[in-house]
């Protein structure tokens, strides 16, 4: 898996980088530039916006590199040249040509403009001449290729502050980070490249990743061939409770999902009334009644319990999700499960060792750390990391860029997208898992496989703003078999 690292661990990475080619840190600057530079090469009119820092000492080579290969060249510089320190004023100082500005060139046009302003650890807005910069960079009808980041995007958290350049190519030297891959992240950078200069990420092995990327190549598991010798048994009797009245749908897409993605047998648990339809929609699926609070429920031998989906607040909610839980069966929490959780306000005795996987949207999550959306939006690595801690289980933290997490590693899935943002897919999620740990994977392995299957699944529809869960669940068995 490719490991991904915060803005901190730039510096260490640029060190290990120059030892291991044997140049100083203004060559590794030259050899970055021109790497950047190949993305371009073919325009023939190019600006290139150079901020303060060592971004824009890349933004200078670049626009050396495009004087000598007799380009059209225009640099915006927004810090005069014999303002800037180290790298960035030699690269300055070895730019040979005669075009440079300090304010807008309203009167050109360019084939591309080059966003060289800011690095990877902006933590904050820009502001003054840098947001009128970035404002007039989207203005433009040309493309905008932006070195490591787009400016106003944090790196470590891809958050957009206001103003952000809209990317339509970003190139990434030597590392990606997590703000490439979560929250705003994806809107902004493009077409993301990552340019390793020849330096195997083995090089940088002791500096500790913050995160690492999912692949695709982790499903290949689910591939190979079981036992022949085998009985439904074999793989699993998971139990998918919730569906409130009316709300049935939720638990039917959960449980077809599990096992459409290979549990053995799956029994669903939702109202009296609702119980004897629902082989009506799903022959393979059993089904039995919860009456209420005074009702105490057989619960069927099971491996897995996957709670929530589709359960309300009532009082019939709190009284089976109670009892289900008191059962102490490895649970995957979802949904108004999550909301109940929260309203226990940390009291964890109730939970104790049953919660193995929890599936929040980012408002879920704020119910459940007290804080708001935007709070959790801001950095959801560390959100999902204090979940997993809090509650002592692995948190999907969905999202762009969903967020994988059991307190000790993070993981970031790269794929899906805004086709996902449709009623169901989340109970369709939480099915899957709890199959795939009823199988017998560990909780971590099966919310990783879990993610990627459901977003790879939806990315190979391509259908849109048409997709339904229903078509997810229909395409599943595409992806791995």
């Amino acid at each position: 898996m490719q490991a991904l690292y915060r803005s901190q661990q730039t510096k260490p990475i640029d060190e290990v980088a120059g030892h291991y080619l044997q140049i100083d840190s203004y060559q590794l600057m030259q050899r970055a530039a021109w790497a950047v530079y190949q993305s371009i090469k073919d325009q023939q009119s190019v600006l290139v916006v150079t901020g303060p820092g060592n971004n824009g000492g890349d933004g200078w080579v670049m626009a050396e590199l495009a004087r000598q290969d007799h380009k059209n060249v225009l640099v915006w510089a927004l810090q005069k040249p014999d303002a800037l320190r180290g790298d960035a004023a030699q690269a300055a100082a070895d730019y040979q040509g005669d075009l440079v500005v300090t304010a807008p060139p309203n009167d050109k046009q360019f084939d591309v403009i080059v966003d060289a302003v800011f690095g990877t650890g902006l933590s904050r807005g820009p502001s003054g001449i840098y947001q009128d910069a970035i404002e007039y960079i989207n203005q433009c009808q040309a493309k905008v290729l932006a070195v490591d980041i787009p400016s106003g995007l944090s790196g470590d958290t891809g958050v957009a502050y206001q103003p952000t350049v809209a990317a339509d190519k970003t190139v990434a030297v030597l590392n990606l980070m997590p703000g490439h891959m979560t929250a705003d992240g994806q809107d902004y950078c493009g077409e993301l490249v990552v340019e390793r200069l020849d330096v195997p990420s083995r090089v940088y092995v002791e500096i500790k990743p913050s995160a690492y990327l999912l692949s695709k190549n982790q499903l290949t598991i689910l591939k190979k061939p079981r036992r022949h010798n085998s009985h439904k048994g074999s793989f699993g009797r998971l139990l998918v409770a919730g569906g409130q009245h009316g709300m049935l749908g939720a638990v039917l897409l959960s449980g077809t999902a599990a096992l459409v993605t290979g549990a053995g047998l799956v029994q669903i648990i939702t109202t009296e009334q609702q119980a004897p339809t629902v082989p009506l929609y799903r022959p393979e699926l059993m089904a039995m009644g919860f009456q209420g609070s005074e009702d105490l429920i057989h619960i069927p031998a099971s491996d897995v319990l996957v709670l929530g989906m589709g359960l309300g607040t009532s009082q019939w909610s709190k009284a089976l999700w109670q009892q289900l839980l008191n059962a102490k069966i490895p649970t995957v929490l979802d949904a108004d499960g999550l909301n109940l959780l929260a309203d226990l306000n940390g009291d964890m005795a109730v939970v104790s060792g049953a919660i193995q996987v929890m599936t929040p949207h980012p408002k879920e999550a704020a119910r459940l750390l007290q804080c708001e959306v935007k709070d959790i939006q801001m950095d959801r690595i560390k959100a999902c990391e204090t979940l997993a801690i809090r509650y002592q289980c692995v948190v999907i933290l969905k999202g762009s860029g969903t967020i994988i997490s059991d307190g000790k590693q993070h993981y970031i899935c790269p794929y899906g997208s805004a086709d996902l943002a449709t009623a169901g897919t989340g109970d369709v999620l939480s099915g899957m898992v709890g199959s795939l740990m009823a199988q017998g994977y560990s909780p971590l392995q099966s919310a990783n496989m879990a993610v990627m299957w459901h977003a790879i699944t939806a990315d190979d529809l391509n259908l849109g703003r048409c997709l339904t869960a229903s078509d997810l669940i229909a395409h599943l068995p595409e992806v791995v078999k």
